[in-house]
């Protein structure tokens, strides 16, 4: 089998880091949760389908609670934008980077950018609760 078109194995892995990245953060460990999400993020760019938005979102939620907002804006709204080109701007995978992203903008001192997706993430959650 032709494996340069394979796309199968470098979505396991992904989710591998993914998951390595999960355990690393429960423990503690958040130096080793940051490089298994960048190195899931590396990997997840070169295939197709939403992963690249799943490690930049579980990325940017570490980097806020880290206490790096500069780096956890830039990897939220990434995952915001990605998450939003292969669901639509009103699915609920949307809601944990927004919400993240709407605390890092609070923190900067941007409330009105903060509330506005504080809002979305209501309108979201209420959509998906009905």
């Amino acid at each position: 089998m032709d494996t340069t078109t394979d796309t199968t194995t470098p979505r396991r892995r992904v989710r591998e880091h993914l998951a390595r990245a999960r355990w690393h953060r429960a423990g503690g460990r958040y130096a080793e949760a940051e490089r298994a999400l960048r190195a899931a993020l590396r990997l997840a760019r070169g295939t197709a389908g939403p992963a690249s938005a799943d490690a930049a979102s579980a990325l940017g939620i570490l980097l806020e609670a880290l206490g790096r907002p500069a780096e956890a804006e830039e990897a939220l709204r990434h995952a915001v934008h990605l998450y939003e080109r292969a669901y639509g701007p009103d699915d609920p995978r949307l809601a944990p980077p927004l919400n993240a992203l709407g605390a890092v903008l609070h923190l900067r001192g941007d409330l009105t950018e903060a509330e506005r997706l504080y809002q979305r993430v209501v309108d979201i959650v209420r959509r998906t609760a009905t």
